[in-house]
């Protein structure tokens, strides 16, 4: 990964652009749960049950990045989510940036199976396909 010359490249340019995303924001860091996936939350009799948490401090919208790795939630569960958080100005690009956090750090982790989706994320970041 460190190696990677496309990587760099990608990563230089979009660097830049990061701050765009946050313009007028006004984050208030949240607790967050940090590996938020549907294999991490459960149901009970007594209410619903999170599990093995990676937990920190941050913007809201981060924890939200790494469930459409392994499935996501269902349509429901995010409508219900933005009916109380309603998405704010440039939530789909700061998604992306959020889920390219994961895929770089499974590409870390895990290996080259996620190099191709994180070429993928910070291409569409930079506005190529």
């Amino acid at each position: 990964m460190y190696g990677d010359t496309e990587t760099r490249s990608l990563w230089t340019r979009l660097k830049l652009k990061i701050p765009e995303y946050f313009n007028g924001m006004d984050i208030k860091p949240s607790l967050l749960h940090g590996d938020l996936w549907s294999g991490n939350v459960a149901e009970t009799e007594d209410g619903p049950v999170a599990f093995d948490p990676a937990s920190f401090y941050g913007h809201h919208e981060f924890d939200l990045a790494i469930a459409g790795m392994f499935g996501g939630f269902t349509k429901a569960f995010y409508d219900a989510y933005h009916k109380l958080i309603p998405k704010e100005k440039g939530f789909e690009q700061r998604h992306q940036l959020y889920v390219l956090f994961h895929h770089l750090n499974h590409w870390n982790h895990f290996g080259t199976s996620y190099k191709s989706s994180s070429l993928s994320i910070m291409h569409g970041l930079l506005g190529k396909s």
